[in-house]
Formats: structure tokens, C-alpha cells, sequence
């Protein structure tokens, strides 16, 4: 088994792993932070996210990418975990998510991810920008890190794991961690709303976005 297949069977990508299993619990913990990238205008530029993995994880992708086997991650062993991350998760949207209501805005994948070793911890930087002209003066825009696999869990320690770079001084944000029990309710609300003709979700992946933190950005 190659370095890449086995990233990919360890780590944040879960084809290789039987869909009950994956949506049982997390695997793999990521502690996140998000920057909003906005202009003077209020018009929305980017997302940029910066995600420290757990240990365990950690550990596990020196082993996997360490080919010179000198116990630490060379620059060019950590670009190659950036390259291998940003071609995994594309199948998952980068775990970004960016929506006005029920409206996904469509987003650039990353040009590169980048990725550090420090602490015993692997880093991971990403930018992803607009695709569409979004107005953060004209609606409320919702933005969240989630894996609707529950394969990765995101963990945004504070209200300072959100920060609003380059917006006007009229933009506010709104952190919003959902009650698990709250969120399981709404669920089971929306599937009993179905209609007779009307397919029930896939279990996890509407569940998985109720439950997800989320930063509600509005600029007056």
C-alpha cells in the first residue's frame, strides 16, 4: 500500500471506509479556525481556514510521509500531504461551506493547501474564493466547516476561531453552536414534513449541517 493510499484509508477521506462505520462517530478531530475575507464595499472575497489535527492523526501522517525516515516532516514531505489533502477532499467541498438561507454559494477550490508540522500537530492552511458576487449589505451569509460523512469532526474553540479580516466596521458576526437535542429535533421535524412522493435525506448529511457550528455574518 502506497503513503497516498494509506493517508487516504487513515485520514480525512472516506471512500475506503464502509459508510455505516464512517457515520458511526468521528475519526479524525480537527481544532478550526475560519478568517471571512470581505473589501470595503462589504463584497465577499474569501474564505480562508486553518485547521490544527488531533495527535493521534498527526503522528499517524509522519509515519505515512516521512520517506527519509529522519523523524520529522521535510518541506517537501509536507507539500506532497498539501497536494494529497487538497485532491482527497475536493470530493467533500474542502469541508467549506458558505450559504444565504437555503442557497449554497458556489466556491473556488483552493489553489494549494498548505500544510505545517508543529507541536507534534499538523496544520493545514486554505483559501478558497467566491465563485459568484455575493453582497454581505444585501443578506445574511452563513458559513461552516462540516464533514456530512461524520468522518471528521471540526471543533471552533471560541468566538476568536471566527475573525472577519478587511469588512466594513457595519459588519457583525453571530456565532451559532447548536444544542444537540435541539438539532435532532429539527431534523426529525424536516423528515416529518415530507411528502407522500418526497425522499427522506440520506442519514447524516442533512443532520450533519444542523449540527455544525456556524458564523452568521450581516452588514448593515
Amino acid at each position: 500500500m502506497t503513503s497516498i493510499t494509506r493517508w487516504a484509508a487513515l485520514a480525512l477521506f472516506a471512500s475506503l471506509y464502509p459508510t455505516a462505520e464512517v457515520q458511526a462517530h468521528p475519526h479524525v478531530y480537527a481544532d478550526a479556525r475560519m478568517e471571512v475575507v470581505g473589501d470595503a464595499a462589504g463584497k465577499f472575497v474569501s474564505v480562508r481556514n486553518i485547521w490544527r489535527m488531533d495527535e493521534l492523526f498527526s503522528s499517524s501522517v509522519v509515519v505515512d510521509f516521512d520517506k527519509n525516515a529522519n523523524g520529522i516532516l521535510d518541506d517537501n514531505e509536507l507539500q506532497e500531504i498539501g497536494d494529497t489533502v487538497r485532491e482527497s477532499i475536493a470530493e467533500w467541498s474542502f469541508y467549506t461551506f458558505v450559504a444565504i438561507g437555503d442557497k449554497t454559494v458556489k466556491m473556488l477550490p483552493p489553489e494549494s493547501i498548505r500544510a505545517l508540522n508543529q507541536d507534534g500537530q499538523l496544520l493545514l492552511f486554505f483559501e478558497m474564493k467566491a465563485g459568484e458576487p455575493i453582497d454581505f449589505k444585501a443578506q445574511k451569509v452563513t458559513l461552516s466547516n462540516f464533514d456530512e460523512t461524520f468522518f471528521v469532526a471540526f471543533t471552533f474553540e471560541d468566538d476568536a476561531s471566527f475573525q472577519l479580516v478587511d469588512m466594513p466596521a457595519t459588519c457583525r458576526k453571530e456565532i451559532v453552536v447548536p444544542d444537540e437535542d435541539e438539532a435532532a429535533q429539527q431534523w426529525m421535524a424536516s423528515i416529518a414534513g415530507l411528502g407522500a412522493d418526497e425522499t427522506v435525506p440520506a442519514d447524516g448529511v442533512d443532520y450533519a449541517k444542523v449540527l455544525a457550528t456556524r458564523l452568521e455574518i450581516t452588514c448593515s
